[in-house]
């Protein structure tokens, strides 16, 4: 992901925000636009609907932060070829998110919901990407659920969103997607400190 304090950055998220949530042959004006995906995995669309889901989500989840500790891309790293990294994955940013949500009022600084109304929201939010049987229905769920992200300065690893939305394309992928993002929700454990998002303290 480019530095969203890059002129060309911001110009080249400004034009993909429109497309978040909706996939890229919904606007004629992405018609062109090079994701930069190597040729090799190009047997058909689902690798360019992924990576025009994640950077469109993207494109709304950096909107108008710029200090340096408000990236909302952050990578995962794997702790071996066998377990790979839950750190930002859906399912770790949405436990995150429900456990951001109930200990600090929100952005537009709105009364703070009871901490089972929080969960329950977030939580039927995620279910419903889960359940999503095309990328246009689960392009536009996610985006519902990045919003709150956005509101509450969670971060997520988009470059593992975009295999997932890949693999979700895939006969049986959602199968392990699904999979993958419920270790993430379920390995989550709060940081150790307030402003200390990157550690995986799992």
């Amino acid at each position: 992901m480019s530095d969203p304090d890059d002129p060309m950055a911001v110009q080249v998220l400004g034009g993909l925000r429109p497309g978040a949530g909706r996939l890229p042959e919904d606007l004629p004006r992405l018609l062109g636009f090079d994701y930069g995906l190597d040729e090799v995995w190009l047997d058909d669309d689902a690798p360019v609907r992924a990576a025009h889901i994640a950077l469109s989500l993207y494109a709304v989840h950096q909107q108008s932060l710029r200090s340096p500790d408000l990236r909302m891309y952050r990578w995962g790293t794997p702790k071996s070829d066998r377990h790979p990294s839950v750190l930002h994955n859906l399912g770790w940013a949405a436990r995150a998110l429900m456990v951001s949500a109930v200990q600090k009022p929100d952005a537009e600084g709105e009364r703070k919901s009871s901490q089972a109304s929080v969960q329950t929201t977030v939580q039927q939010r995620f279910v419903q990407v889960g359940k999503a049987t095309s990328a246009r229905t689960m392009a536009d769920r996610l985006l519902g659920l990045v919003r709150l992200l956005h509101r509450h300065r969670i971060p997520l690893d988009y470059a593992v969103l975009a295999e997932h939305i890949y693999r979700a394309q895939q006969p049986g992928g959602i199968a392990e997607v699904r999979r993958a993002w419920n270790f993430g929700f379920n390995s989550y454990r709060a940081p150790r400190t307030t402003d200390d998002t990157d550690k995986d303290a799992s």
